[in-house]
């Protein structure tokens, strides 16, 4: 029994996973922490969720997350992921991210954290979502360059990264089935008059707005025809299922930097 430690325990995400775990056979929830002026800490988890209470109490304390798990899930913020690598490392934890909107500066100290401990990045945890990773390195390999690659994203209304981790890490698969480096093709916004784009570009757009949960699509736009793969998560329950299963993954691995591929390999 894998036991988890959820860090960002009264977000969205946060609630979804506490009334997964209680409902799952093979992890349970140890422990939660949240920032220091949530109104929810010293509460019990399964009252913040929504459920009955589990025993365990929501605390403002990394630390002491850590000390009762196995493994901690983050879905925090950017920001929040940061703060915790040094305390994380300290405690000799694994890490799962599942939280989105990192700099360069903040993804190579993730990747450094690696080198002490085992943690894993995955912007989406839904299982259609993995399969479209797979559809769209499929079909950036069979369609050339002709084919212009357009990925957008609609999230909620507070969402603050754009475009979304999601988005980006289908473009990051889109990019390998081309053999080329996202980097040198992205067009990551528009605005106004803008030149005619060289072919081969992957382009991005991004919707803000309702309760909308995650929405993601990749055109490939190509003369007279198009491909649309889409994946339309509806409940925040759709990520749960993943999340479970990469975090008693990660749990066992040896000190590293993961990602999806490793994983689903």
């Amino acid at each position: 029994m894998t036991r988890i430690g959820l860090y960002g325990a009264a977000g969205h995400m946060g609630k979804a996973m506490t009334k997964a775990i209680v409902d799952s056979n093979d992890c349970t929830v140890t422990s939660g922490c949240d920032r220091l002026n949530s109104p929810d800490i010293g509460n019990d988890l399964g009252a913040v969720a929504g459920i009955a209470p589990i025993g365990v109490t929501l605390t403002s304390d990394a630390g002491v997350m850590c000390d009762n798990c196995d493994v901690v899930v983050d879905y925090s913020a950017a920001s929040a992921t940061i703060a915790l690598l040094p305390i994380i490392i300290e405690k000799q934890k694994p890490l799962l991210i599942c939280t989105t909107g990192f700099s360069e500066e903040q993804h190579a100290a993730i990747v450094a954290a690696g080198r002490s401990i085992p943690v894993m990045i995955g912007a989406n945890m839904s299982v259609s979502v993995m399969a479209m990773y797979e559809l769209v390195k499929s079909a950036a390999r069979m369609l050339g360059e002709e084919f212009d690659i357009e990925i957008f994203d609609f999230h909620p209304w507070d969402k603050i990264d754009a475009p979304s981790g999601t988005a980006l890490e289908l473009a990051e698969y889109a990019a390998e089935g081309r053999g080329v480096v996202l980097s040198e093709v992205m067009v990551p916004a528009r605005f106004g008059e803008t030149p005619n784009p060289k072919r081969g570009r992957i382009g991005f757009s991004s919707g803000r707005g309702g309760e909308v949960n995650c929405e993601n699509t990749v055109f490939f736009a190509g003369p007279g025809q198009r491909l649309e793969i889409i994946s339309r998560v509806t409940d925040y329950k759709a990520f749960a299922g993943g999340t479970l299963m990469a975090a008693t993954w990660i749990a066992s691995q040896p000190p590293g930097f993961y990602v999806m591929n490793d994983m689903l390999a």
